[in-house]
């Protein structure tokens, strides 16, 4: 009887010690998972950008004397936030200097710059992102008009200080970067219109890179002249063109390039038109021009042609 009672409690011991066991492991598989949610699912706000430099593009159109832009803050988390999320962001030098050091080293020819302080306004440098919502917004008046379509242009801003909850860090920063746009073309992307025509009476033909410069301007390189990335190249041979109220251009040496626009040539009128062929739709420059390079003289008759469709500006 003694060793029956011996063995239950033994027995009795050892079911206490798996039970405590078992409810150790579950507490402290509960309160990894609490520490796992609360890490995954907490409220971490973050500037919206788009790649590893925390770039944020926005395109402006030469065509507006002013043009909207934003910075936006974003809050991730699943559960809603229960406070206002109140961010005070500010301008900072160093992001801009960063950036040109790790893209450029010394070549500082290349270097991006910060917009001009004519060129934009904020009128408030704080972002709210409201209790239970995602997003807040910081606007910002941009007046691109005189820009360079060459030129990296950037904001750089900050995190200063906020309110609640926590930011990512990785994150904290924005490169606020200005594109520009008109009618007949972009610097967001390469714009290339086709051209073919004449030079010294000789047939050419081959594609052109094409620049907004204003609202009704763009900027192309002369003849059969190449695009090279370089002030000098450019400043050698590009041409101005201008589109008036009744589509007739203008043609004007962009720097140091001579150039005489040609007038009364019925097939090369100097003229912008829409051209639809039956399949597509063109943007159309129909050009007359000669122009000095290199001492010597070149004449030019060129159609230069974009596809595009009605919804979209190229």
């Amino acid at each position: 009887m003694l060793i029956m009672n011996y063995k239950m409690i033994e027995m009795k011991k050892y079911l206490i010690i798996l039970l405590m066991v078992a409810g150790a492991i579950l507490y402290s598989s509960c309160d990894r998972d609490e520490l796992f949610e609360r890490e995954q699912y907490k409220p971490v706000f973050a500037l919206l950008s788009d790649d590893g430099f925390n770039i944020f593009a926005e395109e402006h159109d030469l065509e507006l004397e002013e043009s909207p832009g934003f910075i936006s803050a974003v809050c991730g988390g699943t559960l809603p936030t229960e406070k206002d999320i109140n961010i005070t962001v500010a301008e900072d030098e160093s992001l801009l200097l960063q950036y040109n050091l790790r893209n450029f080293d010394v070549e500082e020819s290349k270097y991006a710059r910060w917009l001009p302080r004519n060129s934009y306004d904020i009128e408030n440098y704080s972002i709210t992102i409201p209790a239970g919502e995602r997003i807040g917004l910081m606007p910002l008046k941009i007046r691109a008009n005189g820009l360079s379509p060459d030129t990296i242009y950037f904001i750089p801003l900050r995190v200063d200080r906020f309110s609640s909850y926590e930011l990512n860090s990785t994150k904290s920063t924005v490169l606020y970067r200005v594109f520009m746009k008109n009618y007949y073309a972009t610097n967001q992307s390469v714009t290339n219109y086709t051209f073919h025509g004449k030079s010294d009476g000789i047939n050419v033909m081959g594609s052109k890179r094409v620049f907004p410069v204003r609202g009704n301007s763009v900027r192309t390189m002369a003849g059969n002249l190449n695009f090279e990335s370089s002030v000098d190249v450019i400043n050698k041979g590009a041409v101005l063109l201008t589109v008036d109220k009744e589509n007739k251009v203008l043609i004007q040496p962009w720097k140091d390039l001579n150039v005489i626009q040609i007038d009364g040539d019925p097939d090369y009128p100097n003229t912008f038109s829409i051209y639809n062929d039956g399949y597509s739709t063109y943007k159309t420059f129909l050009l007359r021009y000669n122009y000095v390079y290199d001492g010597k003289t070149y004449q030019i008759q060129e159609e230069l042609r974009l596809e595009f469709k009605e919804k979209n500006d190229y």
